[in-house]
């Protein structure tokens, strides 16, 4: 299973480059996801529908998108923030997604919680340290590999969390 992380990462790392724009826009063209201050904005085919506070859950940081992928077998978008936030935000365009539940769930089948919209909805992923960009694998895979500052985490979007961390890619799985 290491060895499959560490050829992961790499494989990663090589999709993207670690700089980009703070702004993507979907395969076709009709989705474009951009930072704008601490604000998340979404247009659909070039007007805004959507502005999101770039805030955490509980409302306390404000931040700033620092990069955004487009994700299209997920038909969703991949967001990072500055410093102030340590999450990753993935933020589907897709109409059909599932709803979202934030927090602890005893079973959503009871619906023992409240839903959010999936669609245009963000599913957080929180992070120990701040995310410096993203890599993509724009194959749909559910891991992106992310930068931070002293190492690469690998997070699966779909379990919310990083699930390996290297401090240099190239030795990892020796």
């Amino acid at each position: 299973m290491r060895r499959w992380l560490a050829a992961a990462a790499l494989a990663f790392a090589a999709c993207q480059p670690a700089v980009a724009a703070p702004e993507a826009v979907s395969a076709d063209g009709r989705w474009r996801v951009a930072g704008q201050g601490a604000n998340v904005v979404i247009y659909d085919s070039g007007q805004p529908v959507k502005t999101l506070p770039a805030r955490s859950l509980q409302g306390r940081e404000d931040a700033q998108l620092r990069d955004v992928r487009f994700l299209p077998a997920r038909r969703s978008f991949v967001i990072a923030f500055n410093d102030a936030l340590r999450e990753l935000w993935e933020l589907s365009v897709d109409p059909d997604a599932p709803p979202l539940y934030d927090g602890l769930v005893h079973d959503w089948r009871l619906r023992e919680a409240i839903p959010s919209p999936g669609f245009l909805g963000v599913r957080r992923t929180p992070l120990d340290v701040p995310a410096r960009s993203i890599a993509a694998d724009e194959r749909g895979s559910a891991y992106v590999l992310v930068q931070t500052p002293d190492a690469w985490l690998l997070v699966n979007l779909d379990v919310r969390r990083a699930i390996a961390r290297y401090t240099d890619p190239l030795q990892a799985g020796r």
